[in-house]
């Protein structure tokens, strides 16, 4: 059985700030520039995706396909990381035009000297197109997490279920979400008790005061994503009064002052 979520805010005494994909509203997402943007803004987790590569490496990026965020093209799966590590990641953002598609050891070590808190989301190649999952993506992961040091101060999402089950059977102390969002609607919590999750990572539509008390009686922690941006401050401290553990964003700076809102405590609802 999961081990209670440490993440819940009658725990860490606040509501999280979650940098999705980094702080991708400046620098291309999923990058190194990102990361450390958002570590720097004092973001309390970094969010980003992980693929497989041809040479059964763990590469960060977004889609299963190079095409919309880097210089090449084709599918992830079909190049080396080397071949992958030579394109472009600058997403055509004249102000970092260095960026790199950087390996998952490549985050992970530059995590654990920072003291960055991480969330990576374990992708898989999208159903239409009909290639076949990332072999033993779950366990590769959880063996670079442990590898450095990194499990205490990781949350692996991913909006099935399998890998997330996967991570919990490699890694039993290790913190894990579903992600829960419009392909996926129906009871968050039941996917989460059927992946012995830690938390639902739930799009923000989907929030609601009942699911955020049912969540925290289970041990459970709240994550709230994909509000349009720039960010409504009424619609984040709604979500926040409903009871959410935390809170994610492309620019996720401007929460600190909505989450400093005098009439928005972080342990309300907890």
């Amino acid at each position: 059985m999961a081990p209670l979520s440490p993440y819940r805010r009658s725990v860490t005494g606040r509501v999280g700030i979650v940098a999705h994909r980094g702080l991708s509203a400046v620098a291309p997402e999923n990058t190194m520039a990102a990361f450390r943007l958002a570590h720097e803004a004092g973001c309390d987790m970094i969010e980003f995706d992980i693929h497989l590569t041809k040479d059964d490496e763990l590469v960060v990026v977004h889609d299963d396909t190079l095409d919309r965020t880097t210089s090449g093209t084709g599918f992830v799966r079909d190049h080396t990381l080397a071949e992958i590590q030579m394109l472009s990641a600058s997403h055509g953002n004249a102000a970092y035009p260095s960026e790199r598609v950087p390996s998952l050891d490549e985050v992970l070590a530059w995590a654990a000297r920072a003291g960055a808190s991480l969330a990576p989301e374990i992708k898989q190649p999208r159903s239409e197109t009909r290639r076949p999952a990332y072999p033993r993506i779950a366990e590769r992961l959880a063996s670079a997490l442990a590898a450095h040091d990194m499990v205490g101060r990781s949350v692996v999402i991913a909006f099935e279920r399998p890998p997330v089950s996967r991570v919990r059977e490699v890694l039993p102390g290790a913190t894990t979400g579903v992600i829960c969002g419009r392909r996926n609607p129906d009871d968050p919590l039941a996917q989460a008790r059927a992946a012995d999750a830690s938390g639902i990572h739930v799009w923000w539509q989907l929030v609601t005061p009942a699911l955020c008390d049912a969540a925290h009686a289970s041990g459970l922690h709240v994550q709230a994503w994909g509000m349009d941006e720039p960010l409504n401050a009424n619609l984040a401290a709604g979500l926040v009064r409903s009871g959410v553990d935390a809170l994610s964003a492309n620019d996720p700076r401007p929460l600190r002052a909505i989450l400093a809102d005098a009439d928005i405590s972080p342990t309300t609802r907890a």
